[in-house]
């Protein structure tokens, strides 16, 4: 063969080898690029357990939208400070978007109805999971319910866990009700007894919100259920903990008709409850001390008195066991009744005013609309359960939403990047809630806590606007 023919076989090997890897390329861009889009609507437990659960059985490219500036909802602003046992399930969540950088991105600080619309995302993606959770606290409802220092129990847990921009309740009260049977309840109850004892100081309170929480003046706690002792939705780790507190006396304040009823109800109840109900029973009594929490029972709220400032002063409720009026004096007012549903704008509701469900999961959409809608948690079903059981019901809505799509043909879904670019919506990315994270835990080690929880983020967000 002459040289020159050489030289030109040698050219257009280089010219085909070249084309292959182009070709090669192409395919992987596209093969990459068709696999299913998925928006998660909140970064808390639901939606990041169901995320979970989806990367590993099954190929979904996910994207995880919060309204918050930084992620994971109720694990960061309302699991209880003195138990950060609880909040390691972070760890996992860690561990998901390290391991699944090229299919997970993150986007914070947006708002959906706000800086994309419910339709924009549902044209956006080929599936969208609601998980926003049911963060609207039920109101009170009563005559002077909007008296200061009247605040939800939900409030309240979000300022001492560092929401942004939550208000500051006034701790100088000595008497404080609470009204509610949940969890919540004895959390607000038992951050306050304890936090003058200096035991929370190595928790993620901040520390400005940590000062005021030291000096408060509570003395007196009176935890009201409008049901009876045997109605109760605490659960028996957080009741104990609550007997637990030193110098402080907390008992059931009971008649002897509920206290019989409890006993004798004991042998015919499931082992979770009848625990529960044996820790109720061996902590009845008449409370006595310096400092002082009564768990009172069939007692309704009917008005809450104010002072000629507008500060609450006092509580009237019923008694529906004895028909009587009873008058509390309260510098503090915290009531825990539940949650009302959050239905974004665009999303279906029904007579109740709650998403409306096709199934267990999904969401009764009409046919123009392009993606399927799923729910999970709180949203999809009310405020109801802990962590637990929303991991379960979100491994089991990641399993429906792979099987729907294991024989479904869908479009490349597009996203929202360039929605969110050409509005300059400020969004804070998973690498910078990991600089955020790490700051945070720096600056905590330097005074000996877990972390020192930033509660305004204008420095990060304005960084993604340069």
């Amino acid at each position: 063969m002459a040289k020159h023919d050489k030289l030109i076989l040698k050219m257009f090997a280089k010219v085909l080898m070249r084309r292959i890897g182009n070709i090669q390329f192409t395919y992987k861009t596209r093969k990459l690029s068709s696999k299913p889009r998925l928006a998660i609507v909140g970064s808390g437990p639901a939606g990041m357990f169901a995320c979970n659960g989806l990367l590993r059985k099954s190929n979904f490219l996910v994207d995880v939208f919060e309204y918050s500036p930084v992620p994971f909802g109720l694990v960061r602003y309302g699991v209880a400070p003195d138990h950060q046992e609880v909040k390691n399930v972070i760890n996992t969540f860690d561990a998901m978007f390290e391991k699944n950088r090229e299919r997970l991105r993150l986007y914070c600080n947006v708002k959906i109805g706000q800086d994309i619309t419910f339709d924009e995302l549902t044209r956006g993606y080929d599936a969208v999971l609601l998980a926003y959770g049911s963060y609207k606290a039920r109101k009170l409802g009563v005559p002077g319910c909007d008296s200061k220092n009247v605040i939800s129990g939900s409030d309240f847990v979000g300022w001492y866990n560092g929401v942004p921009n939550a208000p500051t309740p006034d701790l100088s009260a000595s008497n404080v009700v609470i009204v509610g049977n949940g969890n919540v309840a004895l959390d607000c109850a038992r951050v306050l007894s304890t936090a003058s004892s200096g035991s929370l100081r190595i928790s993620d309170i901040p520390d400005e919100r940590l000062s005021v929480l030291e000096k408060t003046a509570t003395k007196d706690i009176k935890i009201l259920g409008r049901r009876g002792p045997e109605n109760v939705s605490f659960t028996i780790k957080e009741l104990r903990e609550q007997f637990k507190i030193q110098e402080w006396d907390s008992k059931l304040e009971i008649s002897e008709t509920d206290l019989k009823n409890l006993i004798e109800s004991l042998p015919k109840l499931e082992r979770k409850k009848k625990r529960l109900t044996e820790v109720l029973v061996k902590n009845t009594g008449t409370t006595s001390g310096l400092r002082q929490c009564h768990f009172l029972f069939h007692r309704v709220p009917k008005e809450v008195v104010a002072d000629s400032n507008g500060m609450v002063r006092e509580l009237v409720v019923e008694n529906t066991e004895t028909s009587k009026t009873e008058t509390f004096p309260c510098e503090l007012l915290i009531y825990s009744i539940g949650y009302e549903t959050l239905v974004l704008d665009g999303v279906p509701q029904n007579e109740n005013k709650m998403i409306d469900m096709k199934d267990h999961c999904r969401v009764n959409m009409n046919a123009e609309c392009p993606a399927h809608v799923y729910a999970t948690g709180w949203c999809a079903h009310g405020p109801r359960g802990v962590i637990v059981d929303t991991q379960q019901q979100s491994s089991f809505v990641a399993d429906q939403i792979a099987s729907d799509f294991i024989h479904t043909r869908h479009s490349i879904a597009p996203g929202v990047d360039l929605v969110l670019n050409e509005r300059k919506v400020p969004f804070i990315s998973w690498d910078a809630w990991k600089m955020i994270d790490q700051q945070e835990r720096d600056q905590g080690k330097l005074s000996g806590k877990i972390r020192e929880k930033f509660t305004t983020f204008e420095k990060f967000l304005s960084k993604r606007l340069e």
